[in-house]
């Protein structure tokens, strides 16, 4: 296997919750975790498990509470925890991508434009950048008619699959997928995984959870079964 994109060490997290006295709640322990290039490793486990804080501990959403996270950027290793934020800025606009299974976008900005918005914080042309955002968009079965909307106005399969082309918009070396296709239908399942399969091929390195286990059979070269953490 050629040089690890993602390497999860030791992770540990432990949520607090100020509205139940404090309580601390341990969701993981120790989770280790080596992602190489061209692989699509998906987590498994039960609901609650800590899959999502796995993806959220190592986009920068969550803080861990310990162990380390590098990520292969630039050409090395760069451990995420206690990193400094214009150094986890740089790695997420270059390096590191994100689906989540909610849109977030600025509201009446037009599809196409929400799509294109990565791109062009790299400065690509806004003609290239659009150009690209059309293709994705076009492959996810959205027409060209809802191009100029705002997909806040969208149902949400639309939605989703406009968050899916947002995130597929640069060729990102690592991509964390949770529950993309939550929303969508079986031919629009297959799209994205013609998708991802493209990205494979380039060589990104995927992390995955979704929660259609005949698409994670089709997609994940690799399963990881979590473990609960020690309470």
């Amino acid at each position: 296997m050629s040089a690890a994109s993602l390497v999860v060490h030791g992770l540990g997290k432990t949520f607090r919750l100020a509205h139940r006295g404090g309580i601390e709640l341990p969701v993981l322990s120790g989770f280790d975790l080596t992602l190489g290039p061209g692989e699509c490793v998906v987590l498994i486990g039960p609901s609650g498990i800590g899959k999502s804080t796995v993806l959220r501990c190592v986009y920068g959403n969550y803080l861990p509470g310990g162990g380390h996270i590098l990520v292969r950027h630039g050409g090395r290793l760069i451990d995420l925890v206690g990193a400094h934020h214009r150094t986890m800025m740089e790695v997420r606009r270059r390096t590191l991508g994100y689906v989540s299974q909610f849109l977030r976008a600025v509201p009446r900005v037009p599809t196409l434009d929400v799509v294109a918005d990565p791109l062009l914080r790299l400065g690509v042309a806004v003609g290239a950048a659009r150009a690209r955002a059309a293709e994705l968009l076009e492959r996810l079965g959205l027409p060209e008619r809802l191009w100029s909307l705002p997909p806040q106005t969208f149902s949400g399969g639309e939605q989703q699959r406009v968050n899916i082309a947002r995130g597929f918009a640069v060729e990102y070396p690592v991509l964390l997928l949770d529950e993309p296709t939550a929303a969508l239908d079986a031919a629009n399942r297959s799209r994205v995984a013609a998708l991802i399969d493209d990205a494979k091929q380039r060589g990104a390195a995927v992390l995955g959870i979704f929660h259609d286990l005949d698409f994670a059979d089709a997609v994940g070269t690799r399963f990881l079964r979590m473990a609960a953490a020690e309470r």
